[in-house]
């Protein structure tokens, strides 16, 4: 199964006043069951594909990230982590397609 970004350490353990459970977010026990949808993504559409989906699911975690859970900071805090986790296999991905170098801009 592929599982992005394990080895990244989470600055949200940092987060205080919450009871934010980064677990829960980055790997929640109904993933565990059947295929993993990065795993699907990638062999019918190779890392390209994955790419974009993560890349998508990003935009799509940071649009709803003030709406679909106003009142409840932790569930909205877990749609921030998801846009972030959806961003770091973003770059890992670039950088198995690309290489790793990295120029900057600016």
């Amino acid at each position: 199964m592929f599982i992005p970004n394990e080895d990244l350490e989470s600055p949200d353990l940092l987060v205080t006043g919450l009871s934010f459970e980064p677990d829960k977010v980055a790997n929640p026990s109904h993933y565990n069951q059947g295929a993993s949808p990065y795993d699907m993504a990638r062999s019918m559409y190779g890392a390209e594909g994955l790419l974009k989906f993560v890349t998508v699911n990003a935009v799509k975690y940071v649009s709803r990230y003030p709406h679909k859970h106003k009142g409840n900071p932790d569930q909205q805090l877990s749609d921030l982590v998801k846009a972030r986790q959806s961003l770091d296999t973003a770059i890992e991905l670039h950088k198995e397609i690309y290489g790793n170098d990295i120029v900057r801009h600016g």
